[in-house]
């Protein structure tokens, strides 16, 4: 396990965000995730009042993300407190929202608030020190990770749905219409991992957390993750502005990226028949998608 840096790193931003001197009381590792043994809870007394911290190890990416997260106006949650790098990597510290994760039914509106907010300050802007969703990143993703976990699932099962999904992702993964619709469309900051489960329902408010996938993205791309799970953006959602016929090239696009990239986790862990779902989606979109460019 990698040891979390020391507090003597932390300890006074955080002072600063309470305002008044703190001592660590408790602390205990997070359960959830895939990284839980490198996320930490950290209760403290600030000068008698209890202030909770979560402390973990993160992708330069992700310290990224929240750094530019924190410039844009009207959003303050999550908050980055700290964050550093030592030879064991980066960290960050935010504080602890409590709650429990979405499990069903549609985001708060301040989900959708904040993601709105974010894509419109950050629109045709790239934030320093994150990945860019280009047509060398999609060929990347889909050989170095979709097309990997389901050749292993085809190997395991013999399914020869399984085969024809191989066939598909090796084509795509250099397809001019995808190719052409990245080249097209604006980017934007992203959430890059939108889905319920990384919506905390805090007590005093709903909380978009983990942004270690935050990626240099169209817009398009939170939403689509959002409506595969059938939730549509509701008014509180403020999209970049785009002309119609780019909006849905973005939406088409963003339909097959989203049903693609997790393919690992379905065919991990969610079947074949899943994994055969959601490659039938993407098809139809990218089958749309050739039309649109023209449009």
């Amino acid at each position: 396990m990698t040891p979390p840096p020391p507090d003597s790193a932390w300890l006074g931003p955080v002072a600063r965000w309470a305002g008044a001197p703190v001592v660590v009381t408790a602390r205990a590792p997070l359960s959830g995730g895939y990284v839980a043994d490198a996320v930490e809870r950290i209760d403290l007394d600030a000068g008698g009042r209890p202030v909770s911290v979560v402390l973990k190890r993160a992708r330069a990416s992700e310290v990224a993300a929240m750094r530019a997260v924190a410039v844009v106006p009207g959003v303050d949650r999550p908050r980055l407190l700290a964050a550093g790098a030592d030879r064991h990597g980066p960290w960050l510290v935010v504080p602890h929202y409590p709650g429990p994760a979405l499990t069903s039914g549609d985001p708060p509106a301040e989900v959708w608030d904040v993601l709105g907010r974010v894509h419109t300050h950050w629109h045709r802007k790239r934030p320093r020190g994150l990945p860019v969703v280009d047509a060398g990143w999609w060929r990347g993703m889909v050989t170095g990770h979709a097309l990997p976990a389901v050749r292993a699932a085809r190997d395991r099962t013999g399914d020869a749905r399984l085969a024809e999904v191989v066939g598909l992702l090796e084509a795509w993964a250099t397809d001019q219409r995808l190719r052409t619709a990245l080249a097209v469309l604006p980017r934007t900051l992203t959430h890059g991992d939108a889905h319920r489960g990384n919506v905390l329902l805090a007590p005093d408010g709903a909380v978009l957390i983990d942004w270690g996938n935050a990626r240099v993205a169209p817009a398009g791309l939170d939403v689509a993750t959002l409506a595969a799970q059938g939730i549509t953006p509701p008014p509180a959602y403020r999209a970049p502005d785009l002309p119609p016929p780019l909006r849905e090239v973005e939406r088409l696009w963003a339909t097959v990226q989203v049903h693609v990239q997790y393919l690992a986790f379905a065919a991990d862990h969610l079947g074949t028949a899943r994994v055969v779902e959601m490659v039938e989606t993407a098809a139809r979109a990218l089958g749309e998608l050739g039309p649109a460019l023209r449009a």
